[in-house]
């Protein structure tokens, strides 16, 4: 009877998010329909997103923001008044329904009009608030970098032409896409309990925007195969550590194997809150931090390993100049901090204690975005919500937990599977108390 109740309250939590996603249009990141789906005609587009949003049309209610923030505020009382009896192997489950109804609840708030500070909203849509960053590092970052990179000028200036330095030439793209993904692919299979039967395939070619990163098509999935195609787009400027950003944080092992675990736990347990993904929950929060942990797993948690396979898979392959990968080190701790800095950018102009101006002089001063394009940048950083808090920060939340349940790697992987699979709190993890059985 309990199970019955709970799994009654969830497809609740299923169908509110749902109804919401016609107001919210980016928040469904993954949704299984049931234990297996197939495309049965050609209804598709190389020119959309990866949810085929008409086969779940009729699950769209015509609900009202107005209903679904009062439906999911009775549901958390209900969820509330279950607790209080509620056995110690039901409490997690209980504890991530309440976590992520009030996601819901928040955003719903969000999309009426109310006004949160920065961190109301990202306690209330991903359960993490991400402390102020000392700002010391920004310039020793910029002190290590004028030393590190080769040319003249400003520290800027040596930023913008080592960037420019790592680019990918668009011939180069497929082949260093397809061998970066078979690489990230070959490690998932070898470290958790996956078939090898979801390697998405890529292609490459022109999307409309040179800000679109990539589009993907979903055709169908059973409990461990999903069918996946990832359209890359050769306007987006891609460099090194893009590309294994986009490949093994968005693909395997990160969210395609996420994803992959979820709907197998869907279908071993009937729990339906497995079934769907939303941006603006924990669930994605985590999702975000463990695919970028797990690319740090993938070569052993040794930053001179992934530079290895940088130069042997991505440098050679794009025909760039090898002797700066034995920059990337640095590099990618110049990346991690730019993550930080555009948070704090995005948290001042979200909280209007900077404009977007300042933001914009922020952003070029520290050569987080190129010259010229700093107020451009923060206005886009302003679209989407915590997303340097759900990324960067969750991230750094993820990797600090992992460290502190064991410095192993195969045990980092074990435990990384475990988590895809089970009803996981963003908070207790933060706090490095959750425990799984």
């Amino acid at each position: 009877m309990a199970e019955s109740a709970l799994n009654a309250m969830a497809q609740q939590l299923v169908d509110l998010t749902l109804c919401k996603t016609r107001y919210d249009a980016w928040d469904l990141q993954w949704y299984t329909e049931g234990p297996f789906w197939r495309r049965t005609n050609m209804r598709y587009s190389r020119e959309y997103k990866i949810i085929p949003d008409y086969e779940i049309g009729d699950a769209k209610h015509g609900k009202t923001l107005e209903n679904i923030l009062d439906e999911a505020g009775n549901l958390i009382k209900n969820l509330e008044e279950y607790k209080k009896n509620v056995d110690n192997h039901e409490l997690q489950r209980v504890n991530y329904l309440l976590d992520h109804v009030k996601n819901l609840h928040v955003r719903t708030r969000m999309l009426l009009g109310e006004k949160l500070s920065f961190d109301q909203m990202t306690d209330g849509l991903y359960c993490l608030v991400a402390p102020t960053y000392d700002y010391k590092n920004f310039d020793e970052i910029l002190k290590d970098l004028n030393q590190a990179l080769p040319g003249i000028g400003s520290v800027q200036d040596k930023i913008q032409t080592f960037r420019k330095a790592l680019a990918i030439p668009p011939g180069k793209l497929l082949e260093v896409i397809k061998t970066s993904t078979q690489v990230f692919h070959d490690i998932a299979v070898k470290q958790m309990t996956v078939t090898g039967n979801s390697m998405p395939r890529v292609r490459v070619r022109k999307l409309p925007s040179k800000n679109m990163v990539f589009l993907s098509i979903l055709f169908g999935y059973d409990y461990n195969h999903i069918e996946y195609e990832r359209n890359f787009n050769l306007l987006y400027p891609w460099t090194v550590e893009k590309v294994v950003e986009y490949v093994g944080h968005e693909m395997e092992p990160g969210h395609l194997t996420y994803f992959e675990k979820r709907l197998q736990t869907m279908i071993d347990t009937c729990w339906p809150e497995m079934s769907i993904v939303s941006q603006y929950s924990s669930s994605n929060a985590f999702g975000e931090g463990s695919a970028r942990h797990a690319i740090s797993m993938s070569f052993d948690n040794s930053l001179e390993k992934q530079t290895e396979f940088e130069r042997e898979i991505i440098f050679k392959n794009a025909g760039i100049d090898e002797k700066l990968a034995d920059l990337m080190p640095l590099w990618h701790k110049y990346c991690e901090i730019a993550g930080y800095g555009k948070l704090e950018a995005s948290r001042h102009v979200w909280d209007n204690t900077w404009s977007k101006e300042k933001a914009g002089r922020f952003l070029e001063q520290y050569a987080f975005v190129d010259k010229g394009t700093g107020e451009v940048s923060a206005d886009n950083l302003a679209e989407d919500d915590g997303h340097f808090v759900a990324h960067d920060y969750a991230r750094d939340v993820v990797r600090e937990y992992f460290n502190s349940v064991t410095q192993d790697v195969d045990q980092q992987w074990h435990l990384y599977e475990k988590l895809c699979c089970a009803h996981m709190s963003m908070r207790e993890i933060k706090e490095k108390t959750f425990r799984i059985d």
